[in-house]
């Protein structure tokens, strides 16, 4: 009995060992990466006009358009939660959806890095049987589907980064900043802006390119995610607490301006 009682707090020690060096390192590696986004940047090759007469810059080497859960499922009256709510409800998300095409397809003419979540997360169930390029309603829309080449991660949390690669396929083509869109606002949407800027990344949210099923909660997510970095007394670096928020005419003028 003293054996295996020793053998188990070895093995428990060892665990707790292994789990707060990768903490240390990764603590380590988060306070070198904060440090790099504090020197003077090179000047930007375009600037969006944001709200409260802000701005954020963005160059085509280092910024991404990120599009989150753009999928049937969601978006059509026949999808496994679209089903769900009313024609009123989706019609919203059908005008999110014509504008997040259009963003996307000035976003590939401008030569970004373009990366799409796909959520196999359904509430309260993890429908892991359900990731499969066969399921067409946990398909990307055909509208908005990735085309080779672009990042396109499967996720089981609300936010894109904490049960994905996305983070380590964005920094290998040499992203820090990401323009967001996608649905829904108040849930997928708000959590990956929060996990992107955990991780360093500055955020742009593309106001009309993104969407939920009701309105009043797609705007309180936006006033979250904008307000207290543009309110007095906040830290005032751009899209870092949680994001810069635009319209999505306003990305695309700046798109435009890419050389």
């Amino acid at each position: 009995a003293r054996l295996a009682l020793g053998c188990f707090t070895a093995g428990w020690l060892g665990r707790h060992a292994i789990a707060a060096t990768e903490s240390i390192r990764k603590a380590r590696e988060m306070v070198a990466l904060s440090k790099a986004l504090s020197l003077p940047e090179e000047a930007p090759e375009a600037v969006v006009e944001a709200w409260a007469g802000r701005s954020f810059p963005i160059s085509r080497s280092d910024t991404a358009l990120v599009l989150i859960d753009m999928q049937t499922d969601f978006l059509s009256a026949s999808g496994r939660l679209g089903g769900n709510y009313s024609k009123e409800q989706l019609e919203p998300l059908q005008r999110t959806l014509r504008n997040v095409e259009q963003l996307l397809s000035a976003a590939r003419a401008a030569g970004l890095t373009i990366a799409h979540s796909r959520s196999h997360r359904y509430g309260a169930a993890v429908r892991r049987d359900l990731v499969s390029p066969l399921d067409e309603g946990y398909e990307l829309c055909p509208e908005v589907r990735a085309k080779p080449g672009e990042i396109v991660v499967d996720k089981w949390t609300f936010g894109a980064f904490a049960s994905t690669d996305l983070e380590a396929k964005l920094r290998a083509r040499g992203v820090r900043r990401i323009l967001l869109a996608g649905i829904l606002t108040n849930v997928c949407i708000f959590a990956t802006a929060v996990q992107a800027v955990d991780r360093f990344f500055r955020v742009c949210l593309v106001e009309d390119a993104c969407g939920a099923f009701n309105h009043d909660w797609h705007r309180r997510a936006v006033s979250l995610i904008h307000e207290p970095q543009s309110k007095k007394g906040h830290h005032d670096s751009q899209g870092l607490y949680f994001g810069e928020v635009a319209f999505a005419s306003d990305v695309e003028v700046a798109l435009g301006k890419l050389p």
